[in-house]
C-alpha cells in the first residue's frame, strides 16, 4: 500500500478531533505547548496572540502525530531491503506536510462550529438583564454560569493589561483584601465610555458575566501577587446576548460553508483520478 493512501483514510478525522480537542484543553488550561508557544511569543514580542497560539499548537500536534502514523505503516508495509517511501508518493518530509495540511482540515473545520455553538448557547441561556452588585459575587449568591446584568461595584487600581484589553477587578470596598472573585474585561478605548458612575462613587458596568477566568489571565494575575478565587466571574462590558447568538450563527455558517468546500474539493478529485485516459493505438 503507498503511503498516499495511507494518508487518505478516516484517520485524518480522527486524529482532527483529537489534536483539536487536546490543543482546545491546554489553551483554557494554559499548560503544555500552548503555554510554551505563548510564553515563547510573550519573550519576544511582549504579548501573544491566542488564536494564532492555538493553531500553532494543533499544526504542531497533527505533524507529530503524522511522522509517528508514517513510521509505524512505513515499517509495517515494505519488504527487507526496499525503500520505505513509494517514488511516486515523494519523501517522509513531503508526505508529512501532505498529511498534516489534509488532518489539519478537520481540526479546523471544528474550530467555527465549536465556537459558534458556544457562543450561541451563551447568547440563550444569558436571558433578562440583572441587577447585581459585587458584593453578589464575593460572597457566592450567584450560582448561574452565564448572565446579562448590570454590576455594581468599586474597581480597584491594579489592572491587567493583556494584548490592550483591560481585566479590573471589581470588590465592594473597592480595596484587594483578599482573593478575587469579580473582574471587568474591556478594551483600552472603552474604558471612558463602559462605566456609569454612581452618586456615591462607584461605578455600573452592563455586559454578560461568565463564570471563569481564563488560565492565563488567572497566571498573570497570581505571578504579580493578586490570588484569584475559585470561582472567578469576568464582566465582559459592552457585550450583548444578541450579539453572542448573532456571532454564533456565522460561526456556524463559515462552519458549514467550510465543511460544503472540502467535499466538493474531495469530490472533483475523485471524479478526476477516475478519468481514465484514451486508449492509443500504435501502428
Amino acid at each position: 500500500m503507498k503511503l498516499k493512501e495511507l494518508l487518505n483514510d478516516t484517520t485524518g478525522l480522527v486524529l482532527g478531533v483529537a489534536a483539536t480537542g487536546v490543543s482546545l484543553y491546554w489553551m483554557f488550561a494554559y499548560s503544555g505547548p500552548y503555554r510554551y508557544f505563548a510564553e515563547l511569543q510573550i519573550k519576544w514580542f511582549g504579548s501573544y496572540i491566542p488564536k494564532f497560539t492555538l493553531l500553532v499548537t494543533i499544526v504542531a500536534v497533527l505533524g507529530v502525530a503524522t511522522l509517528i502514523r508514517i513510521v509505524m505503516k512505513t515499517s509495517e508495509g515494505p519488504a527487507l531491503g526496499s525503500p520505505p517511501i513509494d517514488a511516486a508518493t515523494g519523501s517522509v518530509p513531503t508526505a508529512l506536510v501532505n498529511g498534516v495540511i489534509r488532518y489539519a482540515r478537520y481540526g479546523i473545520l471544528l474550530l467555527p462550529l465549536g465556537l459558534g455553538g458556544y457562543a450561541y448557547y451563551n447568547g440563550t441561556q444569558a436571558r433578562d438583564l440583572q441587577q447585581l452588585s459585587a458584593e453578589d459575587f464575593q460572597n457566592g449568591s450567584l450560582r448561574a454560569r452565564v448572565v446579562y446584568a448590570d454590576v455594581r461595584g468599586r474597581l480597584s487600581g491594579q489592572s491587567m493589561n493583556r494584548n490592550h484589553y483591560l481585566y479590573i477587578p471589581m470588590t465592594a470596598s473597592g480595596k484587594v483584601d483578599g482573593p478575587l472573585h469579580l473582574l471587568v474585561g474591556l478594551n483600552e478605548n472603552e474604558l471612558r465610555t463602559s462605566f456609569r458612575r454612581e452618586t456615591d462613587g462607584s461605578f455600573t458596568v452592563r455586559g454578560i458575566v461568565e463564570k471563569g477566568l481564563e488560565a492565563d489571565v488567572k497566571y498573570a494575575f497570581e505571578k504579580n501577587g493578586l490570588s484569584v478565587g475559585e470561582p472567578c466571574w469576568v464582566v465582559s462590558a459592552g457585550r450583548e446576548p444578541s450579539g453572542d447568538r448573532k456571532f454564533g450563527l456565522a460561526m456556524i455558517g463559515v462552519g458549514i460553508g467550510f465543511a460544503a468546500l472540502m467535499i466538493g474539493v474531495d469530490v472533483y478529485r475523485r471524479k478526476r483520478n477516475l478519468v481514465v485516459p484514451p486508449l492509443q493505438v500504435t501502428t
